[in-house]
């Protein structure tokens, strides 16, 4: 989605939001960034089940927390907040990654296009070539394959993403993001050129031409 139509994006669901009409935002939140949010997903853990599963929950969390969603970002990076939470709730609880499947209990009004964003963009995750750059990625600690792919295919910024990796119900502010943007920054710094230097190591890139 290019820029101009994430900001009308933008401004369509604070207008629903300030007008009180929870669920139009919540669909229009869910449709413009919902595809983009699970191909994340289906990056960070690697398994269709689980990042379905993990989908499901963050759905639940956007529609239970939308009334408390209070602007100090937009709503696209709230949306990777609340996704990196639910990610991070589910790695670290085994006994509900092995509970199988957790239904939407709050969020019906939602739950249709939830399993409709899931399915298109399963079906075209697919059908993409994985690339070995990609899969050199996956060799990296956890933070820094996020912070590639939030930065570099979702071009957030530094203090969007600052926002994104904070934790859950922690009070941010503005000067504390700052400070976290400048340390996840050299953090993204140090994660390209470690994947650059496996890259070279297994020939994917030319080597630099010094003379």
């Amino acid at each position: 989605m290019e820029a101009p139509d994430r900001e009308a994006l933008e401004g369509q669901i604070r207008a629903h939001c300030d007008a009180g009409d929870k669920k139009r935002a919540a669909t229009l939140l869910l449709e413009g960034y919902g595809r983009e949010v699970f191909a994340f997903l289906l990056a960070r853990l690697r398994d269709h089940d689980a990042a379905s599963e993990v989908f499901s929950q963050f759905t639940e969390d956007l529609w239970k927390g939308l009334d408390g969603f209070r602007w100090q970002c937009s709503a696209r990076v709230w949306a990777y907040t609340l996704v990196r939470h639910a990610a991070s709730r589910f790695i670290a609880d085994a006994r509900r990654r092995e509970a199988g499947k957790v239904p939407l209990s709050g969020a019906g009004p939602l739950s249709a296009i939830e399993q409709r964003i899931r399915t298109a963009t399963l079906a075209s995750a697919r059908t993409e070539m994985r690339s070995r750059l990609a899969e050199l990625r996956e060799s990296l600690p956890v933070e820094e394959q996020t912070l590639l792919i939030l930065r570099v295919n979702r071009k957030l910024d530094w203090k969007e993403i600052a926002c994104v990796m904070s934790y859950e119900g922690e009070v941010v502010t503005d000067e504390a993001l700052e400070k976290e943007a400048v340390r996840l920054r050299k953090r993204f710094q140090i994660a390209k050129e470690r994947l650059r230097r496996i890259a070279l190591e297994k020939g994917l890139i030319p080597p630099k031409n010094d003379q």
